[in-house]
């Protein structure tokens, strides 16, 4: 049995893993990487999903712009606009190749790399499936997860897509594609396959798309559902494939059985995490019954000196999140009592139209028996939103009555992805006050007006 080999961190996952790895070697301390895809460092984020995907929905965005163009005057041919879809594929591919390859630069250069599966053998130990074990003083685990398959009879024997997938093997652009799941990894390959021209149907066993604010998500599912099929409110009993067609037999709550056919199939129904096979059972470390490490607000685990975070933990799937988190674990690990907050961690979804949000849902304030007051605002209520088009789309304010506290910003339409990080500046600021916005002065003519006149309207 090999001797193992002794570091101050240990940090699991080649992914959200990184960024305690980073903090410890910036402070002197010897650490060790453990990751079984080498040739993926990065993680999620840099080889299957952030980064990659957003490469694919920027192919369409282009190919959205050129459909509007008649709007402002300019005439294009459809006919001449050709989507080469493997050009496509192969930008992004490249992109992730030379990504991944930075990565492990950097990660070889700093710290020292295990590459394979690992188990824990003990407290704080691990061996390596090529018999090398190694332990460490703090262990961060940061394994991420993986799509999750729905026990849809049938499903688990076809050769169907994921994201992964996608970015790493599909070659050819689907006429039809059948989509398991209506969140936003769903509605985002939604927006990419039919922007550059694939027929698309989603089905979800919701009445809507998105986990969202629940104005956000009707205006979103309507806008969508006039560019893809929606099969809602839909059970899915079987899945075959058949004459080189992938099939889908679901039924709907009114009662009613129908088949779903497509030439691929994408299951984007959720992500599980990683912790199986970590053998987390001899170290004390405590899972919940779908497989989430628990933690604490410290984010430490039930094992002294184990800490977990990012999508391993589940409470927000996001790169941002997790970076933030992992910044906070490894603090801890080294004396700091921080606690984390997740009160303004926003998250966005790449699709047509584009949501930016953060903090509460009106639902939730609801839920919590929270005195509020609500504004809105169109895009088509100001100058620059009319200048764009006046598309389909608002702002949405929710703040405490009688403090001003923001409670919750959700905004659907042109860049609300970045237009909402003014708001997220201002809930970490001075209580969150609503007033710290309504003094700032915006560049007119500007997307960010927006903001700044539904935060006049929630003032009365």
């Amino acid at each position: 049995m090999a001797s193992p080999e002794h570091y101050d961190v240990v940090c699991i996952g080649g992914g959200s893993g990184l960024t305690a790895a980073y903090y410890a070697e910036r402070d002197g301390r010897s650490v060790a990487l453990v990751d079984d895809r080498p040739d993926q460092l990065g993680g999620t984020c840099v080889n299957r999903g952030c980064i990659p995907t957003k490469g694919l929905i920027q192919a369409a965005e282009i190919m959205r712009t050129i459909h509007s163009a008649g709007a402002f005057g300019i005439r294009v041919d459809p006919a001449s606009v050709r989507v080469d879809f493997p050009a496509v594929l192969d930008i992004v591919r490249q992109r992730r190749e030379r990504a991944a390859a930075s990565v492990r630069d950097w990660v070889e250069d700093a710290f020292t790399p295990y590459y394979g599966r690992a188990r824990f053998v003990d407290d704080r130990l691990l061996e390596m499936e090529d018999g090398r074990r190694v332990s460490g003083d703090r262990v961060f685990i940061a394994a991420g997860a993986r799509p999750a398959v729905p026990p849809v009879p049938g499903l688990a024997d076809l050769d169907f897509l994921t994201n992964e997938s996608v970015i790493l093997e599909l070659q050819d652009q689907p006429q039809h594609i059948v989509i398991v799941g209506g969140g936003y990894i769903g509605c985002e390959f939604a927006h990419f396959f039919s922007a550059l021209g694939t027929q698309v149907t989603i089905v979800d066993r919701s009445d809507h798309l998105l986990a969202e604010d629940e104005e956000v998500a009707a205006l979103f599912t309507r806008e969508l559902g006039q560019r893809v099929e929606l099969v809602l409110n839909a059970d899915i009993r079987e899945a075959f494939a058949r004459d080189g067609q992938y099939g889908l037999v679901v039924r709907t709550t009114d009662g009613r059985e129908r088949t779903v056919l497509g030439d691929q199939l994408l299951v984007a129904a959720g992500r599980r995490p990683n912790s199986d096979g970590l053998a987390l059972e001899r170290t004390g470390v405590a899972v919940d019954a779908r497989g989430f490490i628990a933690v604490d607000g410290r984010l430490r685990t039930a094992h002294e000196g184990i800490y977990a975070y990012g999508d391993i933990i589940g409470q927000g799937m996001f790169k941002h999140t997790s970076s933030y988190e992992g910044e906070i674990a490894y603090r801890n690990a080294f004396g700091a009592e921080l606690t984390v907050d997740y009160r303004a961690n926003p998250h966005a979804v790449f699709s047509d139209p584009q949501i930016g949000s953060v903090g509460l849902t009106e639902e939730a304030c609801r839920a919590q028996g929270l005195d509020y007051i609500v504004a809105r605002k169109h895009y088509a209520d100001f100058a620059k939103g009319r200048i764009i088009g006046a598309p389909p789309g608002f702002a949405k304010l929710l703040v405490e009555r009688g403090s001003d506290r923001i409670l919750g910003f959700h905004m659907i339409g042109p860049q609300a992805a970045d237009l909402i990080h003014e708001v997220v500046v201002a809930m970490n600021a001075d209580e969150g006050a609503a007033e710290l916005v309504r003094r700032s002065i915006h560049v007119h003519p500007t997307l960010a007006e927006l903001i700044r006149q539904v935060f006049d309207a929630a003032a009365g």
